[in-house]
């Protein structure tokens, strides 16, 4: 992905593995995010002194986090 291909900007495919440097960048995450995460729960594989994310971790951590903000109205719009 080059730096103007903002594409998948946000896109994380499910059976992709991720450095970390590449995953944060994707997703437009603060390293702190990234350490929050990890300490709920996300895996991350260390293979030679690097660090991966797989992208079905990543969207299982997010479809198993609890929502921290619910619009009241979110319900009430339909």
């Amino acid at each position: 992905m080059s730096a103007t291909d903002d594409s998948n900007f946000g896109v994380i495919k499910p059976d992709e593995l991720y450095t970390l440097q590449a995953f944060t960048r994707r997703l437009g995450i603060q390293a702190a995010t990234l350490r929050s995460a990890r300490r709920a729960g996300l895996r991350v594989f260390y293979v030679h002194k690097h660090a991966y994310v797989y992208g079905r971790d990543w969207i299982e951590y997010v479809l198993k986090s609890k929502p921290r903000h619910e619009s009241p109205s979110s319900s009430d719009s339909v």
